[in-house]
């Protein structure tokens, strides 16, 4: 019955071997193709996640390290406890700062904008300024610790409370919304990730710049008010100075010199 078949397509064994292979060379090179895509997918997804995990590890860090300054300056705590603290906050410090640019090519990376993302001044601008505020803060607190000083009033008075919370809540939004934005799909072509990054966009704006706490300006001693220095009296002739000649000049008739007048401004 197969060679009946054979002979009604007109095909020789030859061709139908030729066919077969060509058959199995086309399957081979389309499934390797779409493995290795599934292959790159997926370790794509694996690395930006992990980045985005070190970027939260980092941000979660300092700040909780920075409170523990915070917290042991306000309980009036031993000064090798505070200091030990400190050195624990500043080694978190230097890791995040040598850390920054690798985050902000995270962040490019997966928001999927090749040059610049429109997340990166939101980062850099309110979530890296407040947690430069809070390193001014808790250093400043720290030095007057040291010396012994109200360190209590320092905190305060530059608003440690409010900027430690701030760094909770724009740096948790921020990292949330990029976890989302590496959400692991094999279906390319589709409007859904333009949608996430949509929202992702909208949520870190309101809780890193609309609900950012307003600066505090530290209280202290108001200047003395500056007094203008009025100006001297103009010369007259009455204080012009009393030319005096000795008598014999009085007897030989020299004439007594008059007050030399000021010159006149130019019109």
């Amino acid at each position: 019955m197969a060679r009946g078949l054979l002979r009604h397509a007109r095909l020789s064994r030859r061709q139908l071997i030729m066919f077969a292979l060509a058959s199995a060379a086309i399957n081979g090179i389309i499934t390797a193709s779409v493995g290795a895509w599934l292959a790159q997918t997926y370790s794509t997804f694996q690395s930006r996640r992990q980045a985005i995990e070190v970027i939260a590890h980092q941000v979660y860090e300092r700040r909780t390290r920075a409170g523990m300054v915070a917290s042991a300056i306000r309980r009036d705590a031993d000064v090798e406890e505070v200091r030990h603290r400190k050195q624990a906050y500043d080694e978190a410090y230097v890791d995040w700062n040598k850390n920054v640019m690798l985050s902000l090519f995270t962040i490019r990376e997966v928001a999927g904008d090749l040059k610049f993302s429109a997340l990166e001044p939101v980062f850099e601008d309110h979530l890296i300024a407040a947690m430069a505020d809070v390193d001014r803060c808790i250093t400043k607190a720290y030095d007057v610790r040291l010396q012994n000083g109200d360190a209590k009033s320092v905190l305060k008075n530059c608003g440690m409370p409010g900027l430690h919370q701030f760094v909770l809540d724009c740096g948790a939004t921020f990292t949330n919304e990029l976890y989302k934005l590496t959400q692991l799909t094999f279906i390319p072509f589709t409007g859904h990730f333009a949608e996430t990054k949509a929202l992702a966009d909208q949520r870190i704006r309101k809780a890193c710049i609309e609900d950012a706490p307003k600066p505090v300006l530290e209280s202290g001693p108001s200047p003395a008010p500056t007094v203008p220095a009025e100006p001297p009296p103009a010369a007259t002739s009455k204080d012009a100075p009393t030319v005096v000649l000795p008598p014999a000049a009085k007897e030989a008739g020299v004439p007594i010199p008059e007050a030399a007048s000021p010159p006149a401004l130019p019109k």
